[in-house]
């Protein structure tokens, strides 16, 4: 266990209006309040809107944008850092976060993006609200639209694949789209899953992939995402996000600081104290092999062991965290209800 790094104040958040997730069957409030809290941490509904948090404590980082709801954040070469948030902002650093530069959106659509993906240095994939998928070859500079549609009222909330293979991207409602041509253009594909919001997808290699969503779902495919199989429900509550450690160690987490892990390509799992009780929205895995979880509150829990225990850095109390990512120096780049913030040392320790 690497020494603790102090979290230091940051900035406040501006409550975002709320956005339907599909129109395709009724909705009960409470699907809906869980969907729209992952894509943009908001509580969903026609009158719904923010909870009232605390902002969380970060440190001061000049150029970084404020007031803004961030959802996610990814590095794309060596130096490039990407940030994508509300009403289809994305920003962009040379500098791995110092400054912030505004990245060029053509057309500006105005929908709130929930993650950036890059498959490669170069190739970076953005997704969001009503179907929208940006994609830049520059390292995150500039971005074109490559798919929307404002009419089917989805939302997209997670995107993986690999830049010599198939991409994919899902979202509420099992919305399922993937492309065969480096992310240019996108069709939608029936996984035979249901209509279940898919909150997050990921693959080791380009064969082994696994999705989690709704009401304890997850899913793995072992042809490259040609055909799914449902896995024996483990877990009622939804989970929010998942990560592959390896082609057969797997982890998912989501609601109520629930954390379960696989060492056989999801067979069997097992339950994992995260030391939380909090909901778990993002994770990594670093360089180094440490496993980092952030969610509900700013809440930050950290394995050592490949995720077989943790420890909590951070008892929450403060604006919710989207996501969290490891730069190329070593440190982690949070996201979430106040913006944007870069904790730990160059290398040497970044949060423990």
């Amino acid at each position: 266990m690497q020494p603790a790094t102090t979290i230091n104040n940051e900035s406040a958040l501006r409550t975002v209006p709320p956005a339907a997730v599909g129109t395709r069957r009724p909705p009960s409030r409470s699907r809906i309040w869980v969907g729209l809290g992952i894509v943009g941490l908001v509580a969903a509904g026609t009158v719904a809107s923010f909870l009232p948090r605390p902002s969380p404590v970060f440190p001061a980082s000049s150029g970084q944008p404020h007031l803004m709801l961030i959802n996610g954040a990814a590095q794309a070469d060596g130096k490039h850092l990407v940030a994508a948030g509300e009403l289809g902002h994305l920003f962009y650093s040379q500098d791995v976060g110092q400054p912030w530069s505004p990245a060029a959106v053509v057309p500006q659509r105005g929908s709130t993006l929930t993650q950036v993906f890059f498959a490669d240095p170069s190739l970076g994939l953005a997704v969001g609200h009503d179907n929208w998928i940006l994609r830049s070859e520059d390292a995150g500079q500039s971005w074109q639209e490559a798919h929307f549609d404002a009419e089917a009222a989805e939302a997209l909330m997670s995107v993986w694949g690999t830049a010599q293979g198939a991409l994919f991207a899902t979202g509420s409602f099992g919305r399922f789209l993937v492309s065969d041509d480096r992310g240019k253009t996108w069709q939608p594909r029936d996984t035979g899953l249901g209509d279940r919001h898919f909150y997050g997808i990921a693959g080791a290699g380009q064969q082994r992939l696994m999705l989690v969503g709704e009401t304890g779902l997850v899913a793995r495919s072992a042809d490259g995402g040609q055909s799914w199989q449902r896995l024996p429900d483990f877990y009622n509550g939804s989970f929010f996000g998942l990560i592959a450690l390896s082609a057969s160690d797997w982890l998912v987490y989501g609601m109520r600081g629930k954390v379960f892990r696989s060492g056989d390509f999801g067979e069997s799992w097992q339950e994992v104290d995260a030391d939380t009780g909090l909901s778990l929205y993002g994770g990594t895995r670093t360089r180094d092999g440490r496993v980092v979880l952030v969610g509900e509150g700013g809440v930050v829990t950290q394995s050592g062991d490949g995720g077989r225990t943790f420890k909590r850095l951070n008892d929450g109390g403060a604006g919710s965290l989207s996501s969290v990512a490891e730069l190329a120096d070593g440190r982690l780049i949070f996201t979430g209800q106040s913006g944007i913030s870069v904790a730990g040392a160059p290398a040497e320790s970044p949060i423990p």
